[in-house]
C-alpha cells in the first residue's frame, strides 16, 4: 500500500512540474495503416485506426511514450481460398497494437521534429464468410521507428503528423501515417 501511495504522489509531482520541456503528456489520434500487401484484385490493404498515448518528457530532448491502438472499423479484403483456389471476401481488422518508444525531439517556440525508436506488438484478425465463421488471429512484434513533425497550438497543446513503421514481418510491414494531438500537464 505504501508503494502505491508513493507512486501516486510521485505521479502528481511530475504533473505539477510539467512544462513543454519536461513532464507528463497524454494524447490521441487517427491513422491509416498500410499493410504492405495487395489482395488478388491488386487493392492495397489499409486500415483506419485510432490510438491513445501517454508520455513522459525527461528533458527537452528525450522522452518515453506508451501507445495503444485499434481498428476504427473492419475492412473487407479479398484472399485466395487455399481449398478452392478462388478469391473469397473476408473481414479484416487490427485487433490492437501496443508500442513503447524512446522519443528524441528538437523543438523551438513554433514547431518541433521528433524521432521514435522502440518496440511494437500488433494483433490482426481475419474472419471468413464461411458457414462456420472461421476466424484467424495473428500476432507479430518487433522493432518500430518513425519520424514526426509537431506544431504548438498553445503552450500545452500540440498537433502532430507522423510516419512510422509499426512492425515488419516475414510477409508484410505495417506502415502508419497519423494525425494526433497531445496535451502537456
Amino acid at each position: 500500500m505504501r508503494v502505491l501511495v508513493f507512486m501516486l504522489f510521485s505521479f502528481m509531482a511530475l504533473c505539477v512540474h510539467a512544462s513543454k520541456d519536461k513532464g507528463v503528456y497524454v494524447g490521441g489520434g487517427v491513422a491509416l495503416v498500410n499493410v504492405g500487401v495487395v489482395d488478388p484484385f491488386s487493392n492495397e490493404v489499409t486500415f483506419k485506426t485510432g490510438e491513445v498515448l501517454i508520455g513522459y518528457k525527461h528533458n527537452p530532448y528525450l522522452g518515453i511514450e506508451l501507445r495503444y491502438g485499434v481498428s476504427a472499423q473492419e475492412e473487407s479484403i479479398a484472399v485466395d481460398d487455399p481449398d478452392t483456389g478462388l478469391e473469397e471476401s473476408v473481414s479484416a481488422s487490427i485487433e490492437s497494437f501496443t508500442s513503447v518508444y524512446y522519443r528524441a525531439e528538437l523543438a523551438n517556440e513554433i514547431a518541433k521534429i521528433y524521432f521514435l525508436l522502440g518496440q511494437s506488438s500488433i494483433s490482426t484478425e481475419l474472419e471468413f464468410d464461411e458457414g462456420d465463421r472461421a476466424i484467424i488471429t495473428t500476432s507479430d512484434s518487433g522493432l518500430s521507428y518513425g519520424i514526426g513533425f509537431g506544431m504548438w497550438l498553445d503552450e500545452r497543446m500540440n498537433l502532430n503528423f507522423e510516419i512510422k513503421n509499426l512492425v515488419d514481418t516475414d510477409v508484410d510491414s505495417f506502415v502508419s501515417a497519423s494525425l494526433s494531438a497531445d496535451y502537456r500537464f
